[in-house]
């Protein structure tokens, strides 16, 4: 079983989850409720950084889904980091490449949902 791990660090206050591994529907719901957990602390901003991801299924689109929707709702802005096919094929299929706000790296995230 390929376990995915996640790592939240800090950039000037915003949180910046990191995932490595496999993102299905065993692994999916640790995501989605770190990705909350974070939220409810009403960071300036939230960066999820899917470069190291190897497998993203329609349950990892569902996870980014739901955490812009509660980000919205909040008034928190969300940014998502990938520059793998694996992770911008299925944004861009399902069209949520249009929702997101999607990055190539954690400095271009930073840099722009700080100044927003």
């Amino acid at each position: 079983m390929n376990q995915l791990r996640q790592t939240t660090t800090y950039v000037q206050s915003i949180p910046i989850v990191a995932l490595t591994g496999e993102i299905d529907m065993l692994s999916s719901a640790p995501v989605t409720s770190r990705l909350a957990e974070l939220l409810d602390r009403k960071p300036p901003a939230l960066v999820v950084d899917l470069r190291a991801v190897r497998f993203f299924g329609s349950e990892g689109i569902r996870a980014l889904v739901e955490t812009q929707a509660q980000a919205d709702e909040l008034g928190i802005k969300f940014g998502v980091v990938s520059d793998t096919r694996v992770v911008l094929r299925p944004l861009e299929m399902t069209a949520v490449d249009q929702v997101l706000l999607l990055f190539n790296d954690v400095d271009d995230a930073v840099t722009a949902l700080s100044a927003c």
